[in-house]
C-alpha cells in the first residue's frame, strides 16, 4: 500500500483518529510523510516512552491504592483500626490478631518466608515444632511433584512424611 498523502513510498505507519461522534478514520503513511505530520502543530505523537511510564505509574497506583484499601478492618473489641495499628505497630488486645489477620500473615511471610512460627519454644519441644514444620515443607513439595506428574518423587515424600509422623507419634507418648 502506497502512502495516502505523498503516493511515492510504501505506506509504514498507520493512524486512527477517533471523532467525539464515535467514528473513526485511518491514515496510512510513509515515514517521511508521518514524520512531518508530527512536527505540525496541534499534532500529539505518541512517544513509547511516555506511554510505558504512565502505564506502569498507573498499574503502581493502582496496586498501592489496592493496598491501602484491602486493610480497613477495624477490632470490634477494643476499636484499633489498621492505619493506627501501622503508625504504631502494636496490638491493642487478642481480638486484634483474628481482626488484622491477613496484613499480618502477610508481614511474617515477607519477614521470615513463612506465617508458621519457628522459633524457640519452652520445655524442648523445639524439635517436636521442627518436625511438624518439616511435615507441612514436605506437604507443599509433595503437592508439586503430583501437579507436575513427578509421581515417584510423590511417593518418596510420601514416605518421608509418614516417617515423621510416626516419629512425632512416639515422642508425644513418651
Amino acid at each position: 500500500m502506497l502512502c495516502e498523502a505523498c503516493g511515492k513510498y510504501e505506506a509504514v505507519v498507520h493512524i486512527q483518529t477517533l471523532a467525539p461522534d464515535g467514528s473513526s478514520a485511518t491514515r496510512s503513511l510513509c515515514q517521511r510523510c508521518a514524520t512531518r505530520l508530527r512536527t505540525l502543530p496541534g499534532v500529539h505523537a505518541l512517544d513509547i516512552s511516555e506511554f510505558l511510564g504512565a502505564l506502569f505509574e498507573r498499574i503502581h497506583q493502582s496496586r498501592v491504592e489496592k493496598e491501602n484499601d484491602r486493610f480497613e478492618a477495624t477490632c470490634p473489641a477494643c476499636g484499633l483500626s489498621y492505619d493506627e495499628y501501622k503508625k504504631e505497630p502494636r496490638l491493642g488486645c487478642a481480638e486484634c490478631y483474628a481482626a488484622f489477620r491477613e496484613p499480618l500473615e502477610e508481614a511474617l511471610v515477607k519477614r521470615n518466608g513463612s506465617a508458621l512460627y519457628v522459633g524457640e519454644t519452652p520445655g524442648g519441644t523445639d524439635e517436636l515444632n521442627t518436625d511438624i514444620y518439616q511435615i507441612k515443607k514436605l506437604r507443599e513439595q509433595m503437592l508439586k511433584a503430583v501437579e507436575d506428574e513427578k509421581f515417584e518423587t510423590a511417593a518418596a515424600i510420601r514416605d518421608e512424611i509418614r516417617a515423621l509422623e510416626q516419629k512425632i507419634g512416639e515422642k508425644k507418648e513418651a
